[in-house]
Protein backbone atom coordinates (compact mmCIF):
# COMPACT_ATOMS: atom_id res chain seq x y z
CA UNK A 1 0.00 0.00 0.00
CA UNK A 2 1.37 3.52 -0.79
CA UNK A 3 1.92 5.89 1.70
CA UNK A 4 1.41 9.32 -0.35
CA UNK A 5 2.22 12.90 1.30
CA UNK A 6 -1.16 14.60 1.84
CA UNK A 7 -1.32 18.03 -0.09
CA UNK A 8 -1.29 21.28 2.53
CA UNK A 9 -5.44 21.69 1.45
CA UNK A 10 -5.81 18.08 2.73
CA UNK A 11 -3.55 18.53 6.18
CA UNK A 12 -5.82 22.05 6.56
CA UNK A 13 -8.92 20.40 6.07
CA UNK A 14 -8.19 17.68 7.90
CA UNK A 15 -7.12 20.10 10.81
CA UNK A 16 -10.31 22.20 10.70
CA UNK A 17 -12.22 19.00 10.88
CA UNK A 18 -10.94 17.49 14.26
CA UNK A 19 -9.38 14.87 11.95
CA UNK A 20 -11.62 12.83 10.24
CA UNK A 21 -12.78 13.60 6.54
CA UNK A 22 -15.41 11.84 4.69
CA UNK A 23 -16.37 11.87 0.78
CA UNK A 24 -18.59 10.50 -1.45
CA UNK A 25 -15.63 7.32 -2.05
CA UNK A 26 -13.36 7.99 0.83
CA UNK A 27 -12.11 8.53 4.51
CA UNK A 28 -9.74 10.68 5.47
CA UNK A 29 -8.21 10.49 9.01
CA UNK A 30 -5.28 11.53 11.10
CA UNK A 31 -3.44 8.34 13.03
CA UNK A 32 -5.10 9.64 16.43
CA UNK A 33 -8.54 9.40 15.05
CA UNK A 34 -7.66 5.49 13.73
CA UNK A 35 -6.20 4.54 17.06
CA UNK A 36 -9.03 5.90 18.75
CA UNK A 37 -11.92 4.18 16.48
CA UNK A 38 -10.09 0.84 16.28
CA UNK A 39 -8.62 0.78 19.72
CA UNK A 40 -5.05 0.28 19.41
CA UNK A 41 -2.97 2.14 21.70
CA UNK A 42 0.74 0.87 21.38
CA UNK A 43 2.85 1.08 18.39
CA UNK A 44 2.55 -2.75 18.14
CA UNK A 45 -1.62 -2.96 17.57
CA UNK A 46 -0.88 -0.05 15.69
CA UNK A 47 0.93 -2.23 13.67
CA UNK A 48 -0.73 -5.10 13.59
CA UNK A 49 -4.09 -3.06 12.58
CA UNK A 50 -1.99 -1.52 9.44
CA UNK A 51 -1.23 -5.11 8.50
CA UNK A 52 -4.84 -6.88 8.65
CA UNK A 53 -6.24 -4.17 6.28
CA UNK A 54 -3.11 -4.18 4.01
CA UNK A 55 -3.68 -7.51 3.82
CA UNK A 56 -7.50 -7.43 3.58
CA UNK A 57 -6.71 -4.99 0.53
CA UNK A 58 -4.42 -7.94 -1.27
CA UNK A 59 -7.03 -10.16 -1.08
CA UNK A 60 -9.63 -7.88 -2.26
CA UNK A 61 -7.51 -7.27 -4.95
CA UNK A 62 -7.05 -10.95 -5.44
CA UNK A 63 -10.97 -11.62 -5.09
CA UNK A 64 -10.02 -13.83 -2.28
CA UNK A 65 -13.46 -12.69 -0.79
CA UNK A 66 -17.01 -13.76 0.65
CA UNK A 67 -20.68 -12.49 0.15
CA UNK A 68 -22.04 -11.98 3.47
CA UNK A 69 -24.32 -14.52 3.51
CA UNK A 70 -21.11 -17.26 3.62
CA UNK A 71 -19.54 -14.70 5.73
CA UNK A 72 -22.40 -14.44 8.54
CA UNK A 73 -22.71 -18.54 8.15
CA UNK A 74 -18.89 -19.01 8.92
CA UNK A 75 -19.38 -16.30 11.67
CA UNK A 76 -21.95 -18.21 13.04
CA UNK A 77 -20.80 -21.93 12.90
CA UNK A 78 -17.54 -20.24 14.16
CA UNK A 79 -19.52 -19.02 17.22
CA UNK A 80 -22.39 -21.60 17.74
CA UNK A 81 -24.59 -19.42 16.93
CA UNK A 82 -28.38 -21.59 15.48
CA UNK A 83 -30.12 -19.40 13.26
Amino acid sequence: MSKPDLTEEQQRVLQQQHGFVKGSSYVLMSIDVFRDMMGVGSDEEMAASLQAIEEAMQDLEAGRTLSLDEAKRRLDEKHGVQS
